[in-house]
């Protein structure tokens, strides 16, 4: 596989391994394709954005068999920014649900779970989708709070100050971070082999993390 052009990293589900969408991603030179296991999800784009992607007969089963909630309640819940994608044509035919049955779902994960519900043609749409995904995160991370000294008072900004206080750690990486552990506690606790999953942690920086925090 060729080396990534921009070194974001695509942690994928080994439960995933039969889809093409697993196998361009590993084609791909934009990503770092990782496979690891997701308690939740899917696809984890950047360590900030995760995905489930389901099919459009899959999104219908989920919703009749009542695991459409749940798993909507998990990925709201988590540390990162969550997505559900809806990959494919839609099939001539659908499990036996009516079709506003699931355009109500969809309002209700948008409205209620403030979950993006995003469609995709087939798996090259997708991965294309990751890229564009993958780069709003990249930006959006750069504009998150910068350390100037003074306490900021919201909790969060709070949170990335106090990691843009580690060496060689400013607001994308913090920003990263934090998504990726979900608190400060468990930045803080966090081995170096954790630390070093997150995309600008090399084993030099690791280690100059733990050292403070021990």
């Amino acid at each position: 596989m060729a080396a990534p052009h921009h070194g974001w990293t695509l942690d994928i589900d080994p439960r995933e391994r039969a889809s093409r969408l697993y196998q361009l991603a590993r084609e791909c030179s934009d990503f770092n394709v990782r496979e690891r296991r997701l308690s939740v999800g899917d696809y984890l784009i950047a360590g900030t954005v995760l995905v489930e992607r389901k099919a459009h007969a899959d999104f219908a089963t989920s919703l009749l068999d009542g695991r459409l909630f749940p798993q909507a309640a998990a990925l709201a819940h988590g540390p990162h920014r969550p997505l559900i994608l809806i990959e494919g044509p839609p099939p001539d035919r659908l499990p036996d649900v009516h079709p506003h049955a699931l355009q109500g779902a969809m309002a209700s994960l948008a409205v209620m779970w403030r979950l993006p519900v995003l469609q995709a043609g087939g798996p090259d749409d997708a991965l294309r989708l990751f890229r564009f995904v993958a780069a709003q995160a990249e930006g959006a991370a750069t504009t998150v709070l910068k350390r100037f000294g003074r306490k900021p008072k919201r909790i969060a900004s709070r949170r990335l100050h106090v990691l843009q206080g580690f060496p060689g750690v400013g607001p994308a990486l913090a920003s990263r971070l934090l998504a990726r552990f979900g608190s400060l506690e468990r930045v803080m606790s966090a081995d170096a082999a954790a630390l070093m999953e997150v995309d600008g942690v090399g084993l030099a920086k690791a280690a100059r993390i733990r050292e403070l925090v021990e």
